[in-house]
């Protein structure tokens, strides 16, 4: 059990440090919208994880897996979703939109958390690993449901520590992100990113 529990820990590491659109997506939300809603990305992108542990665990992953046209439909959704919010980002900073804010904005945490559960539970990927990866560190008698969401606990502690860190340098540095130049460079960056992703699981889907 010890070193079942030390192998799913590791790969979850592993996974977790992997750049992906949740990476992208906690920069610009970190960027745009300052540090807390960056940790609010990355607590939303962890709880995204429960519900995916979930599902998995009730066997409904398995008939996302087994139906095609509902993977495909969830799939399609992820996608326009995140494409949709690069060509956003995009969008904004060519009109001259200067995305960091310094005045309080009401809700933009939750906001934020919002756009990080939603990347992770409109992500089917996530679901059909979870599917095919938690029953390795499950034995058959133990509670599968309770034993997924106390696994997906460990995935959740590393997904918001990462994520935090990351806001957390990008807010250190935020004196020279604050160039207009600097900035405008960085949200084309995370927005193609995010849009390129989009399109890529569109395709792949």
């Amino acid at each position: 059990m010890t070193e079942r529990l030390l192998t799913y820990t590791l790969s979850v590491a592993v996974l977790t440090l992997i750049p992906g659109a949740d990476t992208m997506l906690t920069l610009r939300n970190a960027l745009a919208r300052g540090r807390l809603a960056g940790i609010a990305t990355a607590f939303g992108i962890g709880s995204g994880l429960f519900v995916q542990a979930t599902l998995s665990g009730l066997g409904l992953a398995a008939i996302v897996v087994r139906s095609a046209q509902l993977y495909h439909t969830i799939t399609l959704a992820g996608a326009c979703y995140l494409a949709g919010l690069g060509i956003w980002t995009i969008l904004t900073t060519w009109r001259q939109y200067s995305p960091i804010k310094h005045d309080r904005v009401v809700g933009q945490e939750r906001h934020a958390f919002a756009e990080g559960l939603l990347s992770n539970v409109l992500n089917p990927k996530v679901a059909v690993f979870y599917l095919a990866f938690l029953p390795q560190f499950i034995s058959p008698d133990d509670p599968v449901l309770l034993t997924a969401l106390a696994l997906t606990t460990i995935h959740f502690a590393f997904s918001v520590i990462w994520f935090s860190i990351l806001t957390i340098l990008v807010s250190s540095v935020s004196s020279w992100l604050r160039r207009n130049e600097v900035r405008r460079r960085l949200n084309y960056v995370t927005g193609t990113v995010l849009t390129v992703l989009g399109i890529r699981l569109a395709v792949e889907g």
